[in-house]
């Protein structure tokens, strides 16, 4: 059987058994641990979103202005950035329409074509890699026993399990982009298999 991914519940769950206290078998938010560890999770999960990684990370992604030349930031991003480095585009809150690109250089809201961005997306736990999560747990439930317990002597993870675990996650997400970098390039996959072949003819 093929074990499953760790769900927001045994996050939470680790959590509450680091400062001592019973697994649950649901989240209460009206019960005060509960709450305050879920949210050392969320804050946590956002850090790391907005770090930014391979898997909530879009480059070229195309924003298109609406007929008024208003582009409104989509839903769920959390940093934009123009791939044109000579563009002078920022988030800013529009006063009627909401968060949208602003044109720094021409001080204006309106923009006149789309623009290619990298985009940084938002996500729940439920929705990270694994080795995002397992970083998650530990940053989020050191953050959590400090502020509950506020003793460093009872620190269940400590600061090489999260560093650990955060290199982990850097790692993963390193070969990913590898991988994909490969696949996408295909002068250089064409190029390693010429020179697979030479190599299999040289034997």
């Amino acid at each position: 059987m093929l074990a499953a991914p760790m769900t927001e519940l045994e996050a939470v769950n680790d959590m509450l058994i680091g400062i001592g206290q019973l697994p649950v078998n649901a989240i209460i938010p009206e019960i005060v641990d509960q709450s305050i560890a879920l949210g050392e999770l969320n804050k946590v999960v956002r850090e790391v979103c907005l770090y930014g990684f391979k898997f909530n990370t879009d480059e070229d992604h195309v924003l298109t202005p609406d007929v008024d030349g208003f582009i409104a930031v989509p839903t769920g991003a959390l940093d934009i950035d123009p791939m044109d480095k000579a563009q002078d585009i920022v988030v800013r809150k529009h006063p009627n329409k909401g968060f949208g690109l602003w044109d720094a250089a021409n001080l204006t809201w309106t923009i006149t074509a789309p623009i290619k961005v990298r985009i940084k997306w938002s996500f729940t736990f439920d929705a990270l890699p694994e080795a995002a999560r397992g970083y998650a747990v530990i940053a989020a439930g050191r953050k959590f026993q400090a502020r509950v317990v506020g003793d460093p002597t009872a620190d269940r993870f400590g600061e090489e399990d999260q560093r650990r675990a955060w290199l982990t996650l850097q790692r993963q997400q390193s070969a990913s982009a590898d991988t994909n970098l490969f696949r996408a390039n295909k002068t250089l996959a064409a190029q390693v298999h010429r020179r697979g072949r030479v190599w299999r003819r040289a034997k």
